[in-house]
C-alpha cells in the first residue's frame, strides 16, 4: 500500500480527501500549511504528496519547487479549482506527477492516484456534461 501525505487547507476538503482514500493508500499526514510540509515531510517519507496549489501560508508550487530542489522523492499530485491549462503546465515544469480538478475529484482522484503509483502521468479533463 502507497503512503499518502494529504496537504489542504480547507478542512472539509481534507476530511473528504481521507474518506475517499483510507482504504486504497496509507496517509501518513495530514497537513493544511506548506511550511508544514517542509518542516515534517523527511519524517513522514511518503510515497505521493497530494498538494493543494492554494494554501493559506504559500503556493502549493512554491512548496513544489522547494521539495523537488531538497531532493524530496515522493510524487507530487496537486489537487486545485484552477483548471486553465497555465497552472497545469506550471505544475507539470515543476516535475507533478499528476493534477486533479476539484471538479473532477469523485472521478479523477483515485485513477489519478493508482495512475501516478504506476510510473504515469495524469491531467483531469473537463467533464462532458
Amino acid at each position: 500500500m502507497k503512503s499518502l501525505v494529504i496537504v489542504d487547507d480547507n478542512p472539509q476538503m481534507m476530511e473528504t480527501l481521507v474518506d475517499m482514500l483510507h482504504a486504497d493508500f496509507s496517509i501518513v499526514g495530514t497537513l493544511s500549511k506548506g511550511r508544514a510540509v517542509l518542516r515534517e515531510i523527511s519524517t513522514l517519507n511518503p510515497d505521493i504528496i497530494l498538494l493543494d496549489v492554494s494554501l493559506g501560508d504559500m503556493s502549493g508550487f512554491a512548496v513544489a519547487e522547494h521539495l523537488q530542489k531538497t531532493g524530496c522523492a515522493a510524487r507530487i499530485v496537486f489537487v486545485s479549482v484552477h483548471e486553465t491549462p497555465s497552472f497545469v503546465n506550471a505544475a507539470h515544469s515543476m516535475g507533478a506527477s499528476g493534477y486533479i480538478f476539484k471538479s473532477q475529484i469523485s472521478r479523477d482522484l483515485l485513477k489519478t492516484l493508482r495512475s501516478v503509483s504506476s510510473g504515469t502521468r495524469f491531467v483531469s479533463s473537463v467533464s462532458d456534461e
